[in-house]
């Protein structure tokens, strides 16, 4: 008789801590875009962090690419003021470079690590060419700016494209 009590008081506390180990898991699990539960295997990991890293680069190219853009304008006459914007939008360049190059791609990404490199590279070059222009207006230092800046534009172009950058 012992025995029988034991195992339905054991089925007893089985039962509801099961029941809240099930609730808990469904509600912690990762989603994907449709809210669909998706199992996080190592690799399947690897690729999710690195889309996602990705992702915020593009964002951050994007920001930086309105930075160079407002530095061309000329919205702003004073040296001091254009010198210390050109100065910062290379440093944000240099930082996004540094980013995308010192993050290892899962070998199914390569490719999309090689155009985060290259657009990088791209903004990297057009903030240098800022650069030079505010530290020596000329023409044909301005206009080798802003075509740096529209070649980065269509490098980024291209990286958004990406089907693994698309949104889901």
């Amino acid at each position: 008789m012992d025995d029988r009590t034991l195992h339905i008081s054991l089925t007893c506390l089985l039962l509801p801590l099961a029941l809240i180990l099930t609730i808990v898991g469904a509600l912690s699990s990762p989603r994907d875009a449709l809210g669909q539960p998706f199992l996080l295997l190592p690799d399947v990991k690897a690729l999710e962090n690195y889309r996602l890293s990705m992702s915020n680069a593009t964002t951050n190219m994007q920001l930086l690419d309105g930075e160079i853009a407002a530095l061309l304008a000329g919205q702003n006459s004073d040296l001091f003021t254009q010198s210390r914007q050109a100065q910062t939008a290379f440093e944000h360049a240099l930082r996004i470079a540094q980013e995308i190059d010192v993050q290892s791609a899962p070998p199914a990404l390569d490719g999309l690590r090689g155009a985060a490199a290259g657009t990088a590279s791209a903004y990297l070059e057009a903030a240098r060419l800022a650069l030079r222009w505010v530290s020596l207006p000329q023409e044909a230092n301005r206009t080798a700016a802003e075509n740096g800046l529209v070649q980065a534009r269509q490098q980024l172009k291209t990286l958004e494209e990406s089907k693994w950058l698309a949104k889901k």
